[in-house]
Formats: structure tokens, C-alpha cells, sequence
């Protein structure tokens, strides 16, 4: 059982969806609308999603939903 107030795997669902997915979208959708050409608002878009990919991790970090790693000296 998890501890209270610690997040669900709904809430971390629903982060991955703010911090990879909806910014992938928005940036296909502004570029397509500003007139380029599908193929380079489709690769644009893949590359945002693709730094939302490595930075989620630093956000569950930081919001403490996951422990950091200690370092060994």
C-alpha cells in the first residue's frame, strides 16, 4: 500500500500525457497552421516529444514522486 498523499499511477499517467504528449501536438499543430509543409511539423513535433521523453524523469524528481539516485563517492 502506498503511503498517503503519494501520487497514483493515474497521476503519473496523466504528467507523461502533459509533459511528452500535449507538447508534441501543440508544436505539429502551430507549425502546420503557420504553413510548413506536414512532413517537417511531423518531425519537429516527434523531436519535442522525444525531449519530453528524457526530461520526464527529471520532473518526477523533482516533484518527488520518485527518489533520487545517491551517489557513491
Amino acid at each position: 500500500m502506498r503511503p498517503p498523499g503519494a501520487p497514483g499511477i493515474g497521476s503519473i499517467f496523466v504528467l507523461a500525457f502533459l509533459v511528452i504528449l500535449v507538447p508534441g501536438v501543440a508544436v505539429y499543430v502551430l507549425l502546420d497552421w503557420a504553413g510548413l509543409p506536414i512532413g517537417g511539423a511531423s518531425l519537429l513535433g516527434l523531436l519535442v516529444v522525444f525531449l519530453g521523453l528524457g526530461f520526464f524523469p527529471t520532473v518526477l524528481r523533482r516533484l518527488g514522486w520518485v527518489p533520487t539516485k545517491k551517489r557513491r563517492s
